[in-house]
């Protein structure tokens, strides 16, 4: 495909520490003109000030929320200040390459009712796990169809909520209406909301072959220690609700 900019869209709390390891394929790669970081009220927001100084980028944006606000709602805002056509929505304990550039741009052509997300996650450090592996979606589309069957999977599970999605934000920004909805509750699995309200809205998940991430295991990570996840029984039940009765 004909090769344009994109953005990256980084929303951040309390993950100073990892962010220069998160930045460097980003900064280092031209086709990456914008990396925007969303600070949600950290207690680190010092340290990141000082590493961004460090760096030295200009595509390097930071934006500061003064109220901590939540990973849903801060994901959106980080959508939102993009000024390209397409981001990536990447978190910011999590490492990618610059293959991982290279496969989004090795896809024939970006669609704008389509999501495009990866088809593995490589847990570190210690053993990659096996859940976040998702090859056998590979080159499909995730239908309402698909959804349904295999919601109750842990892999399913795993797929849908873990995020670093590559998107249209014109399109992405639109689709997006859990305004309203307590951020105790969405923040649990804020990831799957976001999935389940784009394929609700009609559009399209493509998974990537060969789209691969590393995803970061630590103490504050949502993978290990999410907040709210008392109410993550009650959410799951929403979200296939939703799928079910639009289907």
């Amino acid at each position: 495909m004909t090769e344009r900019n994109i953005s990256i869209a980084i929303p951040h709390y309390n993950n100073a520490k990892f962010m220069e390891e998160t930045l460097a394929p980003f900064t280092a790669d031209e086709r990456v003109n914008e990396i925007i970081i969303h600070d949600d009220k950290s207690n680190d927001l010092n340290q990141l000030k000082l590493l961004i100084n460090k760096l030295k980028c200009p595509k390097i944006k930071l934006f500061e929320n003064t109220n901590n606000i939540g990973c849903y709602h801060n994901k959106l805002r980080s959508v939102k200040k993009c000024t390209n056509d397409w981001c990536l929505l990447f978190d910011s304990d999590n490492r990618a390459s610059k293959e991982f550039i290279d496969c989004l741009y090795n896809i024939e052509s970006w669609k704008t009712n389509t999501i495009y997300v990866p088809n593995r996650a490589i847990t570190f450090p210690g053993n990659p796990n096996k859940e976040l592996d998702y090859s056998k979606f590979s080159n499909k589309e995730i239908t309402k169809d698909i959804y349904l069957k295999n919601f109750k999977s842990t892999n399913f599970q795993c797929l849908i909520n873990t995020c670093n999605y590559f998107l249209p934000v014109k399109n992405y920004k639109s689709c997006m209406s859990n305004k309203k909805q307590d951020r105790k509750i969405i923040d649990c699995l804020d990831s799957a909301v976001l999935f389940t309200d784009w394929i609700a809205s009609s559009n399209y998940i493509f998974v990537v072959d060969g789209l691969q991430y590393y995803h970061r295991i630590h103490p504050n990570s949502n993978y290990t220690l999410g907040k709210s996840r008392i109410y993550e029984p009650m959410v799951k039940q929403q979200l296939y609700n939703k799928i079910l009765n639009i289907k």
